[in-house]
């Protein structure tokens, strides 16, 4: 439960408290303790009209670099950078 509540996207929106997690999994683990987290949050909160929402994201097709120009593809995505430090030094990324 900590971890999956650590890594989730949590959000309030009036009296709705949403978590966003990532797969189905964590939903159902969440279900079964949806009333009495829902009970400890109203208690803590001091509002008896407190909502939970629980919502599955959908994860944008995460992609794996395995070789070695995938993962400097990657890199360089993130950090143009290194693209000139290739070039200046004529580096080759494969090995």
């Amino acid at each position: 439960m900590y971890a999956t509540l650590t890594s989730s996207k949590i959000s309030l929106t009036d009296t709705t408290i949403t978590i966003e997690i990532n797969n189905e999994v964590q939903k159902e683990l969440l279900s079964n303790i949806k009333q009495d987290l829902l009970d400890a949050l109203r208690s803590l909160l001091s509002n008896r009209q407190t909502l939970l929402n629980i919502v599955v994201s959908e994860i944008a097709g995460e992609v794996k670099a395995y070789k070695p120009d995938d993962k400097f593809k990657m890199m360089a995505e993130k950090n143009p950078a290194l693209l000139e430090l290739k070039r200046r030094f004529d580096l080759n990324v494969e090995y």
